[in-house]
């Protein structure tokens, strides 16, 4: 179901890149073909590249959202009703980008911002990777996907520096609140930077478990999620310009207005009244204007998921 979703949000973009153009793709590229080639330095290493490629620095990203939209990622955000998976990410040939969905069913900001730092890692160290039924190579990928999202929203230049070692549970929440990352999170990159040992690690976790219970840590209502914004933009973009009437958006890309709000990060009933405009998308300088019929003949060529976690 939710690769339907991503290849329904795919349908979308696709539409729209008729009349707009998106963001160039901005990755480090890797060629690995097998999981095992990859190493813990290879990965500290891409998501250093990666900081550097967006401009971000070493401090901690205040929008992760759309640094990952402005480096021409298409990512959705709705609510899935699949506790089990919280993100899935491709790499489509249509389009000649990524696209990652994010699950919204757990209105926690921290959780979702390591999520989309996931999929990122995904998209870069897994794109050459074919998918696998097997459990311990899969098992491999997403730590590897794990520990990349740690390197990314806590970089060891400079994050290292701000801990006190061994820190105590009220440490991690100042952590959790400075870098937008969970204390559970925090915890495995003290343990991944060796500045906490199994021991150590596993001490704190007893602690944070006992105090707080498993699944909910101090704050988590603090931080809202990110929304995604160049999908809704794009489509605002669209009407402000007149290229094309408010209610033959969803006609034109072929699914129902329902549907193409969810993927869009659209309130629902948008299409029977605009919203305010915020520019984000560009319009293609050779674009005309169309009527409000349907486009005929469009197809989206068939794109291979690389992530569920």
């Amino acid at each position: 179901m939710l690769e339907a979703r991503l290849e329904w949000a795919q349908d979308v973009a696709a539409a729209l890149m008729e009349y707009v153009d998106y963001p160039d793709v901005n990755l480090p590229s890797r060629d690995y073909t097998d999981p095992e080639e990859i190493t813990n330095e290879d990965i500290e290493k891409a998501a250093s590249e990666c900081r550097d490629l967006w401009r971000l620095g070493r401090s901690a990203i205040q929008d992760l959202a759309l640094a990952v939209e402005g480096a021409g990622v298409i990512v959705v955000r709705e609510e899935t009703g699949i506790a089990q998976i919280e993100g899935l990410s491709a790499w489509s040939e249509a389009l000649g980008r990524p696209l990652i969905l994010l699950s919204a069913d757990k209105n926690n900001g921290y959780r979702s911002r390591f999520d989309l730092a996931h999929e990122v890692g995904h998209l870069i160290l897994h794109r050459h990777i074919q998918r696998t039924t097997d459990n311990a190579r899969h098992k491999m990928m997403e730590a590897q996907a794990h520990r990349f999202a740690g390197a990314f929203l806590l970089p060891a230049e400079t994050f290292a520096s701000e801990v006190r070692v061994p820190p105590t549970l009220d440490d991690l929440l100042l952590l959790k609140r400075r870098w937008g990352v969970s204390a559970a999170a925090i915890i495995m990159r003290l343990k991944a930077l060796e500045m906490l040992d199994e021991d150590g690690a596993l001490m704190l976790f007893k602690r944070r478990s006992a105090r707080w219970g498993a699944k909910s840590e101090p704050g988590d209502e603090d931080r809202r999620p990110e929304q995604p914004r160049l999908l809704r933009r794009t489509i605002d973009l669209l009407v402000e310009e007149k290229v094309m009437p408010l209610d033959a958006i969803p006609r034109h890309i072929g699914l129902a207005a329902g549907d193409v709000e969810a993927l869009a990060g659209l309130p629902e009933g948008y299409f029977q009244g605009k919203t305010n405009v915020v520019e984000f998308a560009r319009l293609k300088a050779t674009q005309k204007p169309v009527d409000d019929q349907p486009a005929q003949g469009n197809k989206v060529v068939p794109f291979r998921p690389v992530s569920k976690s």
